[in-house]
């Protein structure tokens, strides 16, 4: 139990990884919150006003660039043996990711279950992701 603790909280990394890691977690975070204002304004008014969704539209993809970009900046500075847990957690995470829509696709066309909406496959991108990013530390640290 506590190397997976250690593997979550980043125990043995430099400081310097962990603040990256910070900073691309705040930016996920706050490019969610973008997307979960989205999801609330369709309760209001606001959603239906061109301001707000040229605001929103905004906000939310200058996030996602910033996230992009420091996640880039950590994936560099990464030490070979973090760099290589990473790579292997976002190849998971895509495969995983890419057979489950394909999966899904040919059940929804066939009338089995219903399509699956694009935040289903976000959560399951990164679930995967972390739960690969775990068992990599956990099994090469």
């Amino acid at each position: 139990m506590s190397k997976i603790l250690d593997a979550i909280l980043c125990k043995g990394l430099p400081a310097r990884d962990i603040k990256n890691a910070n900073r691309v977690n705040l930016l996920a975070i706050l490019w969610a919150g973008t997307l979960a204002v989205t999801a609330l304004s369709r309760e209001y008014t606001w959603h239906s006003t061109m301001l707000f969704i040229s605001i929103i539209f905004t906000v939310h993809t200058a996030i996602g660039v910033l996230m992009v970009f420091a996640f880039r900046k950590f994936l560099k500075e990464l030490d070979d043996l973090e760099r290589k847990i990473q790579l292997d957690a976002l190849a998971l995470s895509v495969g995983v990711t890419i057979i489950s829509f394909s999966s899904s696709s040919i059940l929804s066309v066939a009338g089995v279950i219903e399509k699956l909406d694009q935040s289903s496959l976000i959560m399951l991108m990164a679930i995967t992701y972390m739960i690969g990013t775990v068992v990599g530390r956990i099994k090469y640290r």
